[in-house]
């Protein structure tokens, strides 16, 4: 995920651990008891304190520790490991390692964050049991560099993103970045890229210098731009009542520019107008009589086109259709830090009278509908998770017509991790887990970034023999990473998964065990079938995705990262940046939608993709919902579709983009102003892991009943997608561990999988 994984840089603190002091009695008299054991000193001699790194530099590691006891230790009481720091939170690097020496190579691809440092870590255990733990960071080096044009203010890329030039930023020295200068028109003028000043192709890659640098793609002027007007269609419905509210709706899109805005009109008469997509206007129809209705849109050179006209029948309704209108007084759209007994009102109107106004918290009733103005209920803050929730009213009145919703989005303050009525169990044992599955039998199958496979059954234990345990290059977001059952595992054993391997190069790959006939949580000796190979990984190690899972259809689901070059999403014959789907036996499906490229370009089913470390189906329907780990500002959720491009590296986040598929849900970074008004409300977090859809009928009231939970990596929030209204997201709950994945266990709970242990939520 950046982990997304997230992967980060080097800073260096050297930590002393002192001995307790000791001393006589009182008086003089000294103690005849035997001294307590003294806990080691290790120390972390290679890198030197303040040592400096760069992308693609091998950093040496020697280390040591001196006992009261025991003199100098072995190196076999000596473990070291690294970790990828990266603003306010950590990546896994390099994994526990035992030993007087070693080394790591920072990926000169990956992060491309300058806030970023190594933080090394050394633990020394004595004959005795005591144990102590040192840490020394190493910060990166760094350089500014200014990517200009010539004329000024023209358009390039950084990492596959567009930026107006000039555009400054600090980087790591040595990391490798993706600059672009691409043809294009400005200020009525077509340009036409000639050079960059240091002589690169018009896209290419950068090893950031030592020193500032200032880098500039120079253009050629070629001629004046000729606008082409935009595009623009009209929908509306058939038939309308007088006195009612009805949408209108107009698709624009201009080829060469912006649409500024669509008007619409009944015949000549403006009605209205809308500045931003989706441009939707309702329209009151005053009177009886056949109406035409257009749609006019604008592009920001003036430029404008006009719909096909829609004929509409507008009559005058002979018993009364008109419902009522409402709107939520208190608490007010986007309030936050809610708590205690919380006041919920409405007012309401009808041009007969209103019968009744009901009320909800997150699609589940507040009370009983109130009849009586002033329209109102309270309700208790407690029972629900702190963070968002979606309040409702909507009236009704005595002929049974009734209003739309009225919604608030709010925020619950507080530290509730759960629901009332949920209970909460937590338990350990894991050691970097990154991926869970269940069997029909209850019992879970976990994946650990090391290699190793674990089963636990009968509770949350795992079992101390593993599975089985592969080889793997466990560094950064590498290693064993997905684990999916066969639809028919209860008969065949076959356990399937995902693991960066080094056989042959250093390279992803799917591979199938199938369980002991005598002993089922262990695989047979043996049993390996090596399924898919994926390509060689560049010397980046995140972004390599991981999940895998069986779709209704029988075919095997796969996740795949784009190895930290985002060219590689859009690339139609790379399997990077993409969603995958294999038959069983790893060969290609034959209704797999680009069926006529060569090689594995042939599995592709959705492209566009950055770091889609985990996904779901939905059991029955076969829905498909894939989480991508963002990179600077958005996660998403996007829904699954064969030949869909969810566009990165063009666009992260909501898009409008021709050709591209929006997601059905995504969240920021950082909060909006105010916060909880953006796309995503209140969500915010860094790195979305984990997602899961919940059986219609489990154990676990409403609203979660039949709706998606999705977690982030770094905010460590459970999140829950309404699909049944308009996809809002409601708080269910938070962990204290890293969340990688989620699980609708068979009896109902809900497990997260952290890099730890499990965390289970389940009703009474």
């Amino acid at each position: 995920m950046q982990a997304r994984w997230i992967a980060f840089g080097l800073v260096v603190v050297v930590v002393l651990v002192l001995p307790a002091c000791g001393g006589g009695g009182g008086n003089g008299v000294s103690s005849d008891a035997p001294a307590a054991n003294q806990a080691p000193k290790p120390s972390i001699d290679t890198p030197a304190a303040n040592a400096l790194f760069s992308g693609g530099q091998t950093l040496t590691l020697s280390v040591s520790a001196i006992d009261a006891e025991d003199g100098a230790l072995s190196p076999a009481r000596l473990t070291w490991w690294a970790e990828l720091h990266h603003d306010a939170h950590t990546h896994p690097f390099q994994p526990e390692t035992t030993g007087a020496s070693g080394s790591v190579t920072i990926p000169p691809r990956g992060e491309t964050s300058d806030n970023i440092f190594y933080r090394l870590h050394l633990r020394a255990t004595d004959s005795g049991g005591a144990v102590t733990t040192v840490t020394r960071d190493v910060l990166p080096r760094k350089a500014r560099i200014t990517l200009a044009s010539q004329p000024a203010g023209l358009k390039l890329t950084l990492d596959g993103q567009p930026v107006a030039a000039p555009n400054a930023f600090t980087g790591v020295v040595g990391m490798e970045r993706d600059i672009g200068a691409a043809d294009q028109d400005s200020n009525g003028r077509r340009y036409r890229f000639n050079r960059w000043s240091d002589g690169g192709a018009a896209t290419h890659v950068l090893i950031t210098p030592a020193a500032d640098t200032t880098l500039t793609a120079t253009f050629d002027d070629i001629a004046p731009v000729v606008n082409q007007a935009p595009s623009v269609s009209l929908t509306a419905p058939a038939t309308a009542n007088t006195g009612v509210a009805v949408a209108l709706s107009a698709s624009a899109t201009d080829s060469d520019g912006r649409v500024l805005r669509v008007e619409f009109f009944d015949g000549a008469t403006s009605i209205g107008q809308a500045t931003t997509a989706p441009y939707t206007l309702n329209w009151t129809p005053a009177t009886a009589g056949a109406r035409s209705l257009t749609a006019r849109a604008t592009d920001d050179t003036g430029a404008s086109t006009t719909s096909a006209a829609v004929a509409v029948a507008v009559t005058t309704p002979t018993a009364d259709a008109q419902p009522p209108t409402v709107a939520l007084s208190a608490p007010a759209n986007f309030a936050a830090g809610l708590t205690g007994t919380l006041a919920v009102n409405a007012s309401a109107s009808d041009n007969v009278g209103v019968a009744q106004v009901e009320f909800q918290i997150d699609g589940v009733a507040i009370g009983a509908a109130d009849t009586t103005a002033p329209f109102g209920v309270t309700l208790d803050t407690t029972a629900h998770a702190s963070g968002q929730h979606v309040l409702r009213a909507r009236a009704r009145d005595a002929a049974g017509n009734v209003s739309a919703w009225a919604t608030a989005t709010v925020q619950l303050g507080g530290a509730r991790t759960q629901p009332a009525g949920i209970t909460r169990t937590e338990s350990g044992g894991l050691n970097s887990a990154t991926a869970i599955a269940q069997a029909p039998d209850g019992r879970l199958f976990v994946t650990e970034q090391g290699g190793t496979l674990r089963v636990i059954k009968n509770g949350l234990a795992p079992l101390v023999t593993p599975f089985v345990t592969l080889a793997v290059d466990p560094q950064g977001e590498r290693g064993l990473l997905g684990v999916a059952l066969d639809p028919g595992f209860a008969s065949n054993g076959y356990v399937y998964v995902y693991h960066t391997t080094t056989d042959n190069g250093t390279h992803n790959r799917i591979s199938r065990f199938t369980a002991s006939a005598a002993n089922g949580d262990v695989a047979q000796a043996g049993s390996e079938v090596k399924l898919v190979d994926l390509p060689a990984l560049s010397a980046a190690t995140n972004h390599n995705g991981g999940a895998l899972h069986f779709g209704v259809d029988g075919k095997l689901y796969v996740g795949v990262g784009e190895n930290a070059n985002t060219a590689l999403a859009q690339n139609p014959n790379s399997p990077f940046g993409k969603m995958l789907r294999f038959n069983a036996d790893g060969t290609i499906p034959s209704d797999n939608p680009f069926l006529a490229r060569s090689g594995l370009a042939r599995a592709i089913w959705a492209s566009g993709l950055r770091n889609p470390f985990t996904f779901a189906v939905q059991p029955g329907t076969g829905r498909i919902h894939i989480n991508d780990v963002g990179q600077g500002t958005w996660e998403e959720v996007n829904l699954g579709a064969p030949g869909a491009n969810y566009g990165w590296p063009d666009s992260e986040g909501p898009t409008n983009n021709s050709g591209e598929t929006a997601p059905l849900f995504a969240y920021k970074h950082s909060s909006a102003l105010p916060p909880g008004s953006g796309p995503g409300g209140f969500f915010t977090g860094f790195a979305i892991a984990g997602g899961t859809f919940y059986s219609s009928n489990g154990a676990l009231p409403a609203p979660w009943r039949g709706n998606y939970f999705f977690a982030d990596y770094v905010s460590k929030f459970i999140g829950v997608i309404d699909l049944a209204n308009g996809n809002a997201a409601y708080a269910f709950g938070s962990v204290t561990g890293s969340p990688v994945d989620l699980l609708a266990a068979a009896d109902g709970s809900l497990l997260v999988l952290t890099r730890s242990g499990i965390v289970r939520f389940s009703a009474p």
